[in-house]
């Protein structure tokens, strides 16, 4: 029997009765009925959907909706289907194996009818309310409404997967099996479908369930829906916007649709969330585009690769892949945002991602994004009135960016002012207060004037704070973790493909990641498409058959979402293979579900003949330095590894004095960030550089190779695969000054680099095991191949030849290389496998294809941890890694003090104490002391001996602080400390150093 669409006037006493929120205190005498917080729920998500999300998404809603036989447009379809389920979705709630949680409340639904057996709490545990919810929703459809399994399984797995993991066949049968009573009896049923009918009366969503009857949802649509009914739940869930009440009162006064319609209003009004951004595209030329986006020179001309950027992002088939390849210093960035606009408008996308390699480049690009939206806003404010962008900084120690933590105290207040305004906030309730300003931020000490009013809210605003839900702020700037994580089984993915799908995403150098973490990018790419977000990749250094690769994986997710058959595993279809993309350097690539197009361009004004050198094995450092910058100027020594960077940096500070700095990995959080700052002011661009020195010689490991802008006039570097040479290179002669007669020419010399007349070529031991034999071979025969000819490397002429010499699937070799070649090649193609297999442990399985009955049932089959560093530590291959926070030890006759560094910013040498949390500002300084140690430590022998022996410096009273929960301490005596019996020691200039034994 159908249930009526007739809207009842009132509820049994059971269904009143049943609950859905009760606070943890149970003294505090507060709770929130089920029908209630169903009702709220809907209209949260309506509202969700309507203001925030389909806007975003029409074209993904076009293609869900477009044989709807309901008559309504895709929009309201959408809103209306979101609704509903967002309303349904807590319906396992009005289950014994929930209701005994609370007694007191349990005891009140008894009293009506609801009653049951004792419940095993063990056993309650196999029967969660979200996949109880999800049994009760499909047997409602099927029983009630006569619906086939397979569209009550789709929509009913939506309601399972509402706490961030959807149920499993296993969990569905065999976990459910026996358990059939913690359900409830016929009364309970009463009362589960009475709850289900009020809400699909209230929604208005009665007429069309026939129609989603027949319906065959895709899977990325239904993740997107499960998001979404998430993020309503969250928000219906907090009291800030919906209020409990005590337990005396019934809610009866929000039953009427008018008197709940105020309530949802005046919640909803209280949401941080604020409308999509709407980019447009005005039109205007490269050059134009350029100059009002950017803080460049005023007579700063778009390059051919961003003129041809723009005009692809204006032409190019939609949803689409662009791939820019540019040398380094060509204006990738700029070029990349200019699409991302253009793209974003022509789809109505809400906002961008850019996510780059690492923790430094990315603090880098959080200022630039900034400004950039900034100046978008100047531009659109004089068209209307300003926006709020939600802007989020994503990765491991994103809470120690300054900028970031001012624009968390940006959306505070913002809360507040939104709270604040409303009055009548009851003290007693369990919320946020409305008026605590800075809530776990230093309070702002700025005074807001009347143009902070008047344009943009950059705000990270305190709705999007928090691991989960960050990814929705409408523009994120990231580690490639935060992005490989979309493919990446972990709970709560739903919210991360909700996030990514109302989004440009860019990704910066997608040359320089490993075998294992391409599997998690090609999978994020193929999940990407299926959305149909454009995507635009950044390289300086990339081999054909990682492009052809990328775009494979992009085409795939195309192809899929449109119902189109794809052979299984990286192979492409006879005729298509990514193979035959022929790509040029520099160049662009379009590519959609059957199209791939290649467009040369003119290398940017930054082109340059590097005199290539190798350093013999007998040479004296010192004095080629010495002869090199007799007449001043700057070098840059790269090695490639940290030890190898602390050895030269004391032999050449013995000849040099101060005149030598350096930078790596193995200093603290605060050091690195000064020494990336120097680095930026002595040696950036003309406009920036204010104190470039005299004479300078600055040794680094691969910290400098990537997404720095700074400039050197001579460069010595160990031999590395080509493709980081060659970004080595980049950092020569990059921009126009004026350099020493002796510099004049472009020069780099190569360390470590064996003659081809050696049938042992000998690879530096510390860098074969971070890129592996095979690549340093192959690079070491290009370079030896350029030595042999002109000993000149055109950039960016020669860039794309020589990584072909490298990357292709076959390459010649020495003739006295050969074994060695054979033996590397076979070790590495192992390594590839292995790598391969490794990473398909938490692999996301692609999307179902569309057309076919999809659900998410068994989607996320196995989960892996979601935290921060172990889920990077899950997308990422290599050894273990562990940080440790260093601290002062000092000791005045028998007492032992603990303290912070002496260089640490904020509260240097400050006193720590061990019996409760330290202040604020000592946490900051403690934090920022932290640093990594070397594999010495963390290798598989030794890491449980060292996670062991620092677990004896952990201060329980530290754990209360949520920036040291965890964190191990490192205390160091006089600068040293002993750990599994090595002696290591720090200081500002010279790094975290191991001392050789005497």
């Amino acid at each position: 029997m159908k249930t009526s669409n007739t809207v009842p006037e009132t509820l049994s006493r059971a269904a009143q009765t049943v609950w859905a929120k009760s606070g943890y205190d149970p003294l505090s005498q507060r709770w929130l009925p089920l029908w209630l917080h169903l009702l709220d729920s809907a209209a949260v998500a309506k509202h969700l959907a309507h203001m925030w999300v389909a806007p975003t998404i029409g074209d993904l809603l076009e293609r869900e909706f477009a044989f709807s036989s309901t008559g309504l447009s895709p929009l309201d379809e959408f809103c209306l289907l979101t609704s509903w389920l967002a309303g349904v979705h807590d319906i396992g709630k009005c289950t014994p194996a929930f209701s005994v949680q609370v007694p007191s409340l349990d005891d009140r639904m008894r009293e009506t009818g609801l009653r049951h057996e004792p419940v095993d709490p063990l056993e309650r545990r196999k029967v969660p309310h979200a996949l109880a919810g999800q049994k009760i929703l499909e047997g409602w459809l099927g029983k009630i409404h006569g619906w086939e399994r397979g569209p009550a399984k789709a929509l009913a797995s939506v309601v399972g997967a509402h706490h961030g993991v959807p149920a499993t066949t296993a969990s569905l049968t065999q976990g459910f099996a026996g358990h059939e009573h913690l359900l409830g009896d016929e009364a309970w049923a009463d009362a589960q479908h009475e709850l289900l009918g009020l809400v699909t009366a209230r929604t208005g969503t009665e007429p069309l369930l026939d129609s989603w009857s027949k319906r065959a949802w895709s899977q990325p649509f239904l993740v997107e829906l499960s998001g979404l009914v998430i993020v309503a739940d969250w928000i219906a869930s907090c009291e800030d916007y919906f209020p409990h009440m005590h337990f005396d009162e019934s809610g009866a006064e929000f039953f009427g649709p008018a008197s709940h319609a105020r309530r949802a209003r005046s919640g909803i009004a209280r949401l941080e969330i604020p409308s999509p951004w709407r980019p447009r595209d005005e039109g205007k030329t490269p050059d134009a585009l350029l100059a009002s986006r950017f803080d460049l020179p005023p007579d700063c001309l778009a390059t051919d690769s961003q003129q041809r950027a723009v005009e692809a992002a204006r032409t190019m088939g939609l949803p689409g892949l662009l791939i820019i390849e540019e040398s380094t210093g060509g204006g990738k960035t700029e070029a990349a945002l200019m699409a991302a606009e253009i793209l974003a408008a022509r789809l109505g996308r809400a906002g961008v991602l850019f996510a780059l390699p690492t923790q430094a480049t990315t603090d880098a690009m959080f200022t630039r994004e900034l400004d950039w939206l900034a100046r978008i806003e100047d531009s659109y404010a004089s068209g209307g009135s300003p926006s709020t962008f939600a802007v989020s900084l994503q990765h491991g120690r994103a809470r120690l960016n300054q900028e970031a933590g001012r624009l968390r105290r940006k959306g505070w207040e913002i809360h507040d002012r939104l709270l604040g305004g409303l009055g009548g906030d009851d003290p007693e309730q369990t919320g946020l207060e409305p008026t605590d300003i800075g809530r776990d931020e230093e309070a702002s000490d700025h005074v807001p004037t009347d143009t902070d009013h008047l344009r943009a809210d950059l705000a990270i605003l305190s709705w999007f704070n928090g691991r989960k839900k960050s990814m929705l702020s409408d523009f994120v700037v990231t580690t490639v973790d935060h992005l490989l994580f979309a493919a990446m089984c972990s709970p709560h993915l739903a919210l991360r493909h909700l996030g990514l799908s109302r989004k440009i995403v860019i990704v910066d150098e997608v040359h320089s990641y490993s075998t294992y973490m391409n599997v998690y990018l090609d999978r994020a790419l193929t999940w990407l498409a299926a959305y149909e977000v454009p995507v635009v990749l950044l390289s300086a250094t990339l081999s054909k058959a990682r492009c052809a690769a990328m775009v494979n994986a992009y085409q795939r997710g195309l192809r899929l979402a449109a119902g189109r058959k794809v052979p299984k595993g990286r192979k492409t279809p006879k005729g298509s293979s990514p193979e035959s993309i022929s790509t040029p350097f520099p160049c662009l690539v379009t590519a959609d579900a059957d199209n791939v197009g290649v467009v040369a361009t003119r290398a940017s004004g930054r082109r340059s003949d590097v005199q290539l050198r190798r350093l013999e094995e007998d040479h004296d450092l010192s004095l080629l330095l010495n002869e090199a910058l007799s007449d001043g100027g700057c070098a840059l020594v790269v090695r490639n590894t940290v030890r190898r960077a602390q050895e030269t940096y004391e032999q050449l500070r013995g000849a040099f004095g101060e005149d030598v700095s350096l930078n790596h990995a193995r200093f603290t959080i605060a050091d690195r960030l000064a020494k990336d700052s120097e680095l930026l002011h002595r040696f950036g661009p003309l406009r920036k550089a204010l104190n470039r020195p005299y004479r300078a010689i600055v040794v680094a490991t691969q910290v400098v190779e990537q997404s720095l802008d700074v400039d050197f006039d001579l460069l010595i570097t160990d031999l590395a695969p080509v493709d980081l040479v060659l970004q080595r290179m980049g950092r020569l002669h990059r921009h126009e000054r004026l350099r020493p007669d002796r510099l004049a020419t472009p020069t780099c010399y190569i360390d470590q680099l064996p003659t081809a007349d050696g049938a042992d070529p000998m690879i530096e031991p510390g860098a074969m095991r971070i890129y592996g034999e095979q690549d340093m071979l192959r690079s070491a025969v290009a370079l030896n191949r350029v030595l042999s000819g002109k000993g000149i490397i055109r950039v960016p002429d020669d860039v794309h030849e020589l990584i072909e010499a490298v990357y292709a699937p076959e390459v010649m070799m020495p003739p006295l290389w050969q074994d060695a070649a054979e033996r590397a090649r076979a070790k590495a193609c192992q390594q590839n496998q292995d790598k391969h297999a490794a990473a398909q442990g938490f692999l996301l399985g692609e999307p179902k294809r569309s057309g076919r009955s999809a659900s998410l049932v068994d989607w996320l089959d196995v989960t892996a941890n979601d935290d921060e560093e172990k889920g990077r530590a899950q997308v990422r291959d290599g050894e273990d890694s562990l940080e440790v926070i260093l601290v002062d030890v000092h000791r005045e006759g028998c007492q032992r003090e603990i303290r912070t560094l002496p260089t640490a910013p904020g509260a240097p040498g400050v006193i720590v104490p061990t019996d409760r949390v330290p202040g604020r500002e000592v946490v900051r300084a403690m934090v920022m002391s932290m640093v990594r140690l070397s594999p010495k430590f963390t290798n598989p022998r030794r890491i449980d001996a060292t996670i062991a022996e620092l677990g004896k410096y952990v201060v329980l009273a530290w754990q209360d602080d949520p920036e040291l929960r965890g964190q191990l301490f490192l205390p160091l005596e006089e600068g040293r400390a002993e750990l599994i019996g090595i002696t290591v020691e720090y200081d500002s200039s010279t790094g975290l150093k191991e001392v050789p034994s005497e």
